[in-house]
């Protein structure tokens, strides 16, 4: 295999083992046929036995020292081909913006610089933006601990500003995103936060109502030389996970244009000064009929795989904004597919809308729908038995964390 490796033009070298990972490396192999590199500290079910992916196992790859002797022997081992170094996790990309001096020589780290990383990624001073240019967030406050009085009713929304400084710490009971129905709970959940070390700001908001078919993502690519969005990619999430440790990932994506986003992510854009790759949580609010933005994240999301198989490949970006240096018309992803992890049986049991329901039927009878890990390039039976199980292992997820009505 690395011989096939040596030979490509470009390496993509990618930092994490997840679903995340696995969907980019396979958007670089159907646009250009080459292996990726994935940096991990051990081989994940996503990743495992897979043909477009040579993992590299390293325990202790957070540790910035560690990490970069790491990348410095890949950079000798393949002396002759370009590198492009990406990451799948909110913790890695931090670090990685953290070090950028100190990656090889003539690597392509496609990520913005430390300021404007922590003003657009810090939820506060995200919300602060919106306000300033017009963009809808929902009902919102900042604080550091404990208020008791609130401007808004129960169930309310609990989360950290700061999430990579949050995801480095473990307690029980820890969740993502809290949805907090009382007063006890709320205090219970401030005071377990900073008791177990979390010292930053605290978001409160309120609770946009209706279930996981109002949610969106917004995927969007903007010019390192320019600035400008070339493309936007909008999906509306059918179903999101619901166990606790994964609470809002997106498991089902039906894709399509939507006006308002193209307008919000333009201007979000702008006032960041963002580059790359930014992925965009929002909730539709049936109240006043607009989306409404939750946060800005520093990479492509862990279902990217929804973008590619809408018709625009996300490694295509990067390879002709940074590579190839060639031009990128703008384009808005306005094909009707349906992303999916789940079973339709599963999936058609937690739809409520009639709409919903009949659009899921239809893009499965027009062969539109498209499983992240299921690469129609992948024959290994290991990695086949490993997706079906995963697959329905949902139904075991749904029983014990079901969808919140």
């Amino acid at each position: 295999m690395s011989t096939t490796i040596k030979s490509q033009p470009f390496i993509p070298i990618i930092l994490g083992g997840n679903l995340g990972s696995y969907s980019t490396a396979r958007s670089f192999y159907e646009a250009y046929k080459v292996t990726s590199l994935i940096l991990c500290t051990l081989v994940t079910g996503p990743i495992n036995h897979s043909i477009f992916i040579k993992p590299i196992v390293e325990p202790k790859m957070m540790e910035p020292e560690t990490l970069f002797r790491r990348l410095k022997e890949i950079d000798t081992q393949y002396p002759e081909s370009k590198k492009i170094v990406l990451s799948s996790t909110d913790n890695l990309v931090e670090l990685m913006i953290n070090h950028k001096e100190d990656f090889p020589e003539g690597w392509i780290v496609p990520y913005v610089d430390k300021d404007v990383f922590y003003r657009s990624t810090n939820k506060a001073s995200f919300y602060a933006i919106c306000e300033e240019i017009g963009v809808p967030y929902p009902k919102t406050l900042v604080i550091n601990d404990y208020e008791e009085n609130l401007p808004f009713d129960f169930p309310i929304i609990i989360k950290p500003t700061d999430s990579m400084k949050f995801h480095a710490i473990e307690y029980p009971g820890k969740e993502k995103v809290y949805i907090c129905k009382d007063a006890a709970t709320y205090k219970k959940i401030i005071h377990d936060m900073k008791a177990n070390g979390y010292d930053a700001d605290i978001v409160l908001q309120e609770y946009i109502p209706g279930d996981d078919s109002l949610v969106g993502v917004a995927t969007v690519y903007s010019s390192h030389k320019t600035g400008e969005v070339k493309v936007v990619s909008f999906g509306q999430t059918l179903l999101e996970d619901h166990t606790p440790s994964a609470i809002g990932n997106h498991l089902v994506i039906l894709t399509r244009k939507e006006d308002q986003i193209v307008r919000d992510v333009k201007k979000l854009v702008k006032a960041t000064s963002w580059t790359g790759f930014s992925n965009f949580d929002v909730k539709f609010d049936t109240r006043d009929q607009t989306y409404k933005f939750f946060e800005l994240n520093a990479r492509l999301g862990r279902s990217n795989y929804y973008v590619t198989a809408a018709g625009k490949n996300t490694a295509e970006y990067y390879v002709k904004d940074f590579i190839e240096n060639t031009p990128i018309e703008f384009s808005v992803a306005d094909e009707e597919i349906l992303y999916s992890a789940v079973p339709k049986r599963l999936l058609l049991q937690n739809l409520s809308s009639k709409e919903d329901i009949q659009k899921v039927r239809q893009l499965y009878r027009a062969h539109k729908v498209y499983h992240p890990l299921r690469s129609k390039d992948e024959t290994n039976i290991k990695r086949k038995l490993y997706v079906n199980m995963a697959t329905m292992n949902y139904f075991k997820k749904f029983k014990n964390y079901p969808q919140p009505r």
